[in-house]
């Protein structure tokens, strides 16, 4: 599993990565995440929902007791694998975070692709938690 705080990113720009303030040590985040008024596990159990409705897209790996995850979503066109890695960050009870980097595994560009990506999953993530 990826760790957040040791995440160094590459000099491409085929990345994006989304952290709490000050959780990625070694990595400037593009955006910094969101705080939702949820435990983390239910932000986890919305974010499932989330990854679950996108196209070619499936769970590679998973630790339940760190919550951490990952993903691979395939292009539509030549199947090329992007990764996605997340982890919810409990902030209390009723609070929680989260951290993402998604990036292209070819190619030097990806036309904002990863950024594109990772800022609908968590439009859509709002708007799950929304409908709660």
């Amino acid at each position: 599993m990826l760790d957040f705080a040791l995440l160094e990113l590459t000099e491409k720009p085929n990345q994006y990565l989304v952290c709490p303030a000050d959780y990625c040590q070694k990595a400037a985040a593009h955006r910094e995440a969101p705080v939702y008024d949820v435990p983390a596990a239910k932000l986890r159990d919305a974010w499932a929902k989330v990854v679950a409705s996108q196209p070619r897209t499936k769970t590679l790996e998973q630790d339940s007791a760190s919550l951490s995850y990952e993903y691979v979503q395939r292009s539509a066109l030549f199947r090329y694998p992007d990764f996605v890695s997340v982890q919810f960050v409990s902030l209390g009870d009723e609070s929680a975070t989260m951290a993402i980097y998604s990036r292209s595994k070819y190619g030097y560009s990806d036309l904002g692709v990863n950024k594109k990506r990772i800022d609908t999953w968590l439009d859509l993530l709002e708007a799950e938690l929304s409908s709660k």
